[in-house]
């Protein structure tokens, strides 16, 4: 099956997360896939040849082939089913944005109605708190600096850079939590841990969690 058949049309959720790379690539991305077994919500693989992706992220490739000076990209995608209140496709995107960041990406279908030509089922307001508790049992998991859920909208729209990646602005420790509490974003939830730095004063709805976490209302998924 080809990418382009798996997700479908748009717009698409996504539930998204910064980790820190410690460790030599291909040690860090094995951690990260085999980790999804401990996530309460049922995540299957549906790629065969898990190992051959995460060998190409390794070696990565050039964003520009008939330049060699250009830069080396590294990133994978994986197709996943996962069991929120209902069965769902989703794709998982893993990209070094920096030597030292990896975004770690969960894609899923979010429009409101089901698109059966594609077996692509529809997110409804009520199911949304699914997603919010996937984001904090992903957190419980990975123990992330950061993490959050937009539609369309990945976590480098919150260091407020505006550039392509990879780029050395990206460095994980560059984002600041100011960077969405004194400036709006487009995310709809997110979870800071708080071991970077304590918030004081929180303008949004905020519940604190275990592991020095916070989730923070910033948006709402019906607008």
């Amino acid at each position: 099956m080809e990418w382009s058949q798996w997700l479908q049309g748009g717009p698409f959720l996504e539930v998204i997360f910064l980790l820190e790379l410690k460790e030599e690539k291909t040690k860090t991305i094995q951690e990260i896939i085999n980790k999804l077994s401990r996530v309460t919500n049922k995540v299957e693989i549906v790629d065969k040849n898990v190992d051959e992706i995460i060998d190409f992220f390794d070696r990565g490739y050039l964003y520009d082939e008939e330049d060699p000076k250009s830069s080396n990209l590294h990133s994978l995608r994986l197709r996943l089913y996962v069991y929120l209140s209902r069965k769902r496709k989703a794709t998982l995107q893993i990209e070094m944005v920096s030597s030292n960041a990896l975004m770690v990406n969960f894609w899923f279908y979010g429009d409101e109605f089901d698109e059966p030509e594609w077996d692509q089922i529809g997110i409804k307001n009520e199911e949304f708190v699914g997603f919010v508790s996937f984001l904090k049992e992903l957190y419980s998991v990975y123990e992330f600096k950061i993490g959050g859920i937009a539609i369309e909208e990945d976590v480098l729209e919150l260091f407020r850079f505006g550039e392509s990646y990879p780029n050395e602005c990206y460095r994980y420790e560059n984002l600041s939590p100011d960077n969405f509490l004194k400036e709006p974003s487009h995310f709809i939830n997110i979870i800071w841990r708080e071991k970077y730095k304590k918030l004081s004063h929180i303008p949004y709805n905020h519940k604190r969690l275990d592991k020095e976490g916070i989730l923070i209302e910033t948006g709402s998924f019906n607008d």
